[in-house]
């Protein structure tokens, strides 16, 4: 009598169980699905294709002129964006930063930009050491310039931040700017 008891609770206690893991996973699944798909925003060209992996896409904004040492500066939050080669081909490619003129005008801050001599960039490639640059150093606001071999795709990070130094700069300045990957002719 008590073994058929136990027994039925034991099928009943399995297929809760089962229940359980099932929904577990299920929703472990879609909150996943979720945040990555708008997390990441996708541009693609039908040669290029360029995934932004933060919530803004391709939108850099420093919104606090806060100087940092290097140090802080190359721990801070960063931008990273994948660039795939979708062709048959190598392609030709430039990485740039444009001042994102309607972010500033939304903003109200286009008289009150942080100079390109003020600010500091990291650029980083795959799993490379990153390397740190002034803004002013790239005058034509191309940061890095590559050739991707047919199908291949590489990740990329920037990472920007306010020079400790002695300059004043009133501390309401602004950074606004967009990455672009732009495809280039061949010589």
């Amino acid at each position: 009598m008590y073994q058929a008891y136990y027994k039925k609770q034991r099928r009943k206690s399995m297929i809760i169980i089962i229940f359980l893991i099932t929904f577990a996973v299920v929703s472990t699944y879609l909150i996943y699905e979720k945040f990555s798909t708008s997390r990441n925003t996708d541009y693609d060209s039908g040669e290029m294709e360029v995934v932004f992996h933060e919530k803004r896409g391709n939108e850099i904004s420093l919104t606090k002129f806060t100087p940092v040492t290097d140090a802080v500066g190359l721990t801070s939050p960063s931008y990273t964006f994948t660039v795939k080669n979708n062709t048959t081909e190598s392609v030709k490619y430039k990485v740039k930063l444009v001042l994102d003129k309607e972010k500033m005008k939304s903003d109200g801050c286009s008289e009150k930009q942080i100079p390109n001599e003020l600010l500091k960039l990291s650029f980083r490639k795959d799993h490379q050491a990153p390397k740190a640059y002034i803004l002013s150093e790239f005058p034509d606001s191309v940061i890095y310039t590559d050739t991707l071999e047919a199908g291949k795709s590489e990740d990329y990070s920037i990472r920007l931040w306010a020079i400790d130094s002695n300059f004043l700069v009133d501390k309401t300045s602004h950074y606004h700017a967009l990455i672009e990957v732009e495809e280039e002719e061949w010589d």
